[in-house]
């Protein structure tokens, strides 16, 4: 068998296959909880909103200060 004919033979078998191989699997399903609001927004995430609150607050009051003192 010559080269060539190898690889039309090798292209027409894997060419084929190929499109098979870039394919998105298929959807799951639906999301577990609908309407989207039911994810929860407590321990961790409830912290760093504090923690973002309380830095905010003091960086304010600072710059409040800075400007009335001068």
């Amino acid at each position: 068998m010559s080269l060539h004919r190898l690889a039309v033979l090798f292209t027409l078998v894997v060419l084929p296959l190929a499109g098979g191989l870039l394919a998105q699997p298929p959807v799951g399903g639906p999301p577990p909880c609908w309407p989207p609001p039911c994810i929860p927004i407590d321990g961790g995430v409830g912290l760093l909103m504090a923690a973002g609150a309380v830095i905010g607050g003091r960086t304010a009051l600072s710059l409040r200060r800075r400007h009335n003192g001068k």
